[in-house]
């Protein structure tokens, strides 16, 4: 005869080994989780694209300044869009280099922060107040802000983007 109640204990044993089994496995790549490591990742990839579009930018430069007819006062507004460009590209390697460090700096603090949160008593993690920290730091570093004789303050497109920022809501005293 077949009786249920005999595989219960069993059964049960089983789901719960695998509940306890299942809740003490570490997260391999904590980085893939955290919002900052992302936001790095994201800065990166768009340095990379406008150091690919600025070293297209120059081979068609170069091009031009060939082209351009010698002693008509062309050759040296060529030669500076060519020294602007390769100076760009300079700029843009060195903002490369230092998301690419910044990325592996954040993947060794992640997996530290990760550790010690499974730790008891250990911080929770994701960190919220880190994470609010580092978006308003981020947020001042990329408002653009000139001031315009004419216009006054003016706010530029923030990098990354192609809509200009939002406007604070005007403040009411």
């Amino acid at each position: 005869m077949f009786y249920v109640e005999h595989y219960m204990k069993p059964l049960l044993f089983i789901a719960f080994a695998l509940i306890l089994a299942s809740c003490t496995k570490k997260n391999p790549n904590p980085e893939l989780s955290d919002a900052i490591y992302m936001d790095l990742q994201e800065e990166l990839s768009i340095a990379d694209k406008a150091l690919e579009e600025e070293t297209k930018n120059l081979a068609s430069l170069q091009k031009e300044k060939d082209a351009v007819v010698p002693q008509t006062g062309q050759v040296k507004y060529a030669l500076k869009k060519v020294e602007d460009s390769l100076a760009k590209i300079d700029r843009l390697k060195q903002q490369k280099q230092f998301f690419e460090i910044s990325l592996e700096t954040r993947k060794h603090l992640v997996a530290e922060r990760y550790e010690e949160s499974l730790t008891e008593g250990g911080r929770p993690w994701p960190d919220e107040a880190e994470i609010a920290d580092y978006r308003a730091i981020i947020k001042i570093q990329r408002e653009k802000i000139a001031y315009d004789k004419v216009q006054g303050m003016r706010k530029y497109v923030p990098r990354g983007t192609t809509e200009p920022a939002s406007a604070p809501s005007p403040s009411k005293h």
